[in-house]
C-alpha cells in the first residue's frame, strides 16, 4: 500500500501563498483600502446606480468615460463576456475591458496587480477559490443579492458553492458537472452501473472497435461520485474542517462496487485521461463515459449519435454524489469603481444570462429562466443535485490524498484499509 506525504501542497492549496488580509509583512500591503459597501437589493442598486455619473476628470480636465477591467480564464466564456460589455456599455455608457488571463498564478496575478494600483474590477473564478479569496482580502461580498433574491432566482447549490464563513461572496454565472454519454446508436440509457456491466456481458463487439466504458479515472472529480452520499465531506459548504467521514459501512460498499467495475473495465489509471474519453467519442467507439458539460459545445461533432443523461446510482442500494464547480465574478475590494464593478458582476449573473446557452453552450446557475435545450435542462437538474467542490484551504491535500486512495483501490488494495488510511490522513491535515 503506497504512503503518501502529509505535507503536500496539492493543486488547489496555494492559499498559503496568498497574503492573507493583504496586512501581512511579506510585501502584500495594498497600496489603497478597499470600499466598504452595504446589502441593499438589486433592484434599487440597479437604479441608483444608473443615476450615479459614468464619466470621470481625465488628466487634461476633459470627461471621459468610466472603464471596467475585468479578468478572465476560461477562454470558451469569452464571447458571452464579450457581448455582456457591449450591452452594459450601450445601457450604462460604461466601458468594459475584457481580458484572457493564464490560469496558472491567476490570483496571485490579482493580487500582484492590486499592489501595483493596476488589478481588475471584476475578475471570474471557481467557487472553490472563495475561501482562499476571502481571506486574503481579494473578494468583496455579494453586497446586492438578499436572502429573498437569492431563494427566487439560484438554487441553492449555487449560494451554497459561493459562502465562506457564512458570508455570500462574488455572482454565480455558470456551473459545471459530471453527466453520463451514452450511444444511442448501440444501446440504451443506463438505470445503474450495473446496467452497463450487464450490458458488457451480453455485447457482441462485430467490429472489434467498441469501448464498453470510460471516464477519467485519474481524476478525482470523477472518482468522487463513487463516494456515495454516505460520505461528509467539510460539511454543507465545503470548508467545516470538523467534518469528514469517508471510512463509514456506506462507503466502504460503495468504494467495493467501485473497484469490482475493473473486472469488467480494465482502465489503467496510469494512463487515463479526459483527451482519450473525448478521442474515443470523435472516433464514435465509446459506448458509456462520464464527461463534463463542456461536451454540449461538440455534441454534433462526435462520431456517433451520442445523448446525456444523469449519473446514475451504482446499483438500487448504492447512490452516486456528483460534484459541481460554479464559475463566479468577483468584485475586486480595491476597485476605484466600486459601484459599476458589483453591477456588471450582477448583470453577468443575472440580466445577461438568458443569452448563455447560446453564445458559448454554457449553462447559467441563475434558476428562473426557459431552457428549451434538452441537454441544458438535464445538466442543470443534475447540477442542482450536486454538492459544490470543497473550498478548504486543505483542498490540495483533499485531492492528491483521494487520488492516490482511488489508484490504490481500483488496483486491488483493500478497500477498507485504503479508507481508513484516507480519514487518518485526512484529519491529521485538518487538525
Amino acid at each position: 500500500m503506497n504512503k503518501r506525504k502529509s505535507n503536500h501542497l496539492g493543486r488547489v492549496g496555494m492559499a498559503v501563498l496568498l497574503c492573507v488580509g493583504l496586512s501581512v509583512s511579506t510585501g502584500c500591503q495594498s497600496k489603497q483600502e478597499p470600499e466598504v459597501t452595504t446589502e441593499v437589493s438589486y433592484e434599487t442598486f440597479e437604479e441608483s446606480v444608473t443615476a450615479v455619473k459614468n464619466t470621470i476628470a481625465a488628466e487634461d480636465g476633459t470627461e471621459v468615460p468610466i472603464q471596467l477591467n475585468v479578468w478572465y480564464s476560461d477562454e470558451a466564456a469569452a464571447p458571452y463576456y464579450e457581448a455582456a460589455a457591449v450591452e452594459f456599455h450601450d445601457r450604462y455608457g460604461v466601458e468594459v475591458s475584457c481580458t484572457y488571463m493564464e490560469h496558472v498564478n491567476y490570483l496571485e496575478s490579482v493580487n500582484e496587480a492590486n499592489i501595483s494600483g493596476t488589478g481588475p474590477d471584476v475578475f471570474m473564478a471557481s467557487n472553490d477559490e472563495v475561501k482562499k479569496l476571502h481571506m486574503a482580502g481579494l473578494a468583496q461580498s455579494n453586497m446586492l443579492y438578499t436572502d429573498d433574491f437569492w431563494g427566487k432566482h439560484y438554487p441553492d447549490v449555487a449560494k451554497a458553492a459561493v459562502t465562506s464563513d457564512g458570508v455570500a461572496y462574488g455572482y454565480p454565472i455558470y456551473l459545471d458537472t459530471a453527466m453520463m454519454i451514452y450511444d444511442t446508436a448501440v444501446t440504451t440509457q443506463p438505470d445503474t452501473f450495473n446496467s452497463i456491466t450487464e450490458f458488457a456481458v451480453n455485447f457482441v463487439d462485430e467490429t472489434n472497435t467498441k469501448v464498453i466504458f470510460r471516464w477519467d479515472l485519474a481524476d478525482p472529480f470523477y472518482d468522487c461520485l463513487f463516494l456515495g452520499t454516505g460520505a461528509e465531506i467539510l460539511g454543507e459548504y465545503g470548508e467545516d474542517t470538523s467534518v469528514f467521514n469517508v471510512n463509514n459501512e456506506q462507503v466502504v460498499q460503495n468504494m467495493t462496487f467501485y473497484q469490482s467495475l475493473h473486472e469488467y473495465f480494465s482502465i489503467d489509471v496510469d494512463s487515463s485521461s479526459y483527451q482519450q474519453v473525448k478521442e474515443e467519442l470523435t472516433a464514435g467507439t465509446l459506448v458509456y463515459g462520464i464527461v463534463r458539460t463542456d461536451v454540449l459545445n461538440e455534441l454534433g461533432t462526435y462520431g456517433s449519435a451520442y445523448a446525456l443523461c444523469p449519473v446514475p446510482p451504482l446499483s438500487p442500494e448504492l447512490p452516486v454524489q456528483t460534484l459541481s464547480v460554479t464559475y463566479t465574478a468577483f468584485v475586486n475590494p480595491f476597485t476605484k469603481q466600486s459601484e459599476y464593478a458589483n453591477l456588471f458582476a450582477a448583470f453577468l449573473s443575472y440580466e445577461f444570462a438568458p443569452n448563455q446557452f447560446g453564445l458559448t453552450r454554457q449553462v447559467s446557475v441563475r434558476s428562473d429562466m426557459e431552457r428549451t435545450d434538452g441537454n441544458q435542462a438535464l445538466i442543470y437538474e443534475q447540477y442542482c443535485h450536486a454538492n459544490p467542490v470543497p473550498k478548504a484551504l486543505e483542498n490540495g491535500d483533499f485531492w492528491v490524498y483521494t487520488e492516490i486512495c482511488f489508484k490504490n483501490i481500483w488496483n486491488g488494495s483493500d478497500v477498507a484499509a485504503e479508507l481508513n488510511q484516507l480519514q487518518e490522513e485526512m484529519k491529521e491535515r485538518l487538525n
